[in-house]
């Protein structure tokens, strides 16, 4: 694991990252020969979706080393690969305070990649990673060669799902009436709640695989000391008013491909619709493709589709 301190608009933090090369997994610095994407993780979930994930036994190990199939794909690992933890997620340490949306999150990245000395990059986002990328193009679009943005966030969050947000956040905050005795059943449900979210309630030895990973580090991020930065970073983030004018968008000036997973649960396609036909009456390059049968998280399901 590899940690930068930055200094942001959005405060100081050690951020921690991961980087991938043709020729090692696990790499101390790029090679500036070769260009380079920055992948950005959904909520909830870390830089560890994007790499090959630490022994376990059984089945469960077979699904962590194919979490995401990008940084094992042969045609990907022609690059360098880089997995970054933001705030509250992984093991990138900073505090979240008083706001945090998708221009604080976007000061983050482009500290990220001044203290790595990194030259204009391509990006990868999943669901929430996909708003940071896109806020990326928008206000540093000299540090953008590209955004590939998966599941990205509606232009306005869909009252259903902020109030189920809501609802995952209250249920982790209930577990924690009694610091001294955490309510492990109640906080159950709010991790059931992000499942549903994020892969269709699906339980099977991925979604297992995942919590194993992903819980050790929620009880260490969201403890009861840290409940009013979770919400701005789980909650609010999504319910932020967004700036996607034409004005705004037009100032992207690399390509844009658009995925939407067809059995997300959360957000019909009239939404990746919306922001498609924007980014198109902006003068921005863009497509739109549909994954078949994925979920919100469809790059962990279904990452070689």
């Amino acid at each position: 694991m590899l940690m930068v301190s930055i200094s942001s608009k959005a405060g100081p933090a050690n951020v921690s990252y991961i980087i991938s090369t043709p020729t090692s997994t696990s790499a101390d610095s790029i090679d500036s020969a070769i260009p380079t994407v920055i992948c950005l993780h959904p909520v909830y979930l870390g830089k560890y979706i994007f790499q090959r994930m630490p022994k376990t036994k059984g089945r469960a190990r077979i699904y962590l080393i194919v979490f995401l199939a990008q940084f094992r794909d042969p045609k990907l690992r022609r690059f360098n690969l880089i997995g970054v933890d933001t705030r509250l997620h992984g093991d990138t340490e900073g505090k979240v305070k008083g706001v945090f949306g998708s221009e604080d999150a976007a000061h983050d990245m482009v500290a990220f990649m001044d203290a790595l000395q990194l030259p204009p990059c391509h990006f990868f986002g999943l669901s929430m990673g996909a708003r940071i990328a896109l806020q990326m193009g928008i206000t540093y679009p000299e540090k953008v060669l590209s955004l590939f943005l998966v599941s990205p966030i509606p232009i306005e969050e869909p009252a259903e799902v902020s109030e189920g947000r809501q609802e995952i956040y209250e249920y982790w905050c209930q577990g924690w009436r009694d610091p001294g005795r955490p309510d492990i059943a109640v906080m159950n449900d709010a991790i059931k709640g992000a499942i549903q979210l994020g892969f269709n309630s699906l339980t099977d030895p991925l979604t297992k695989a995942i919590l194993k990973v992903t819980t050790p580090k929620a009880f260490k991020n969201y403890g009861p000391e840290r409940l009013e930065e979770l919400h701005l970073v789980t909650v609010k983030f999504f319910t932020e008013k967004v700036d996607y004018s034409t004005e705004k968008l037009n100032r992207i000036q690399c390509p844009v491909k658009l995925i939407h997973c067809s059995a997300d649960i959360a957000y019909p396609i009239h939404h990746t619709e919306e922001l498609f036909q924007r980014l198109i009456n902006s003068g921005v390059n863009a497509e739109l493709e549909v994954v078949e049968d994925a979920p919100h998280f469809g790059t962990i399901t279904n990452g070689s589709e």
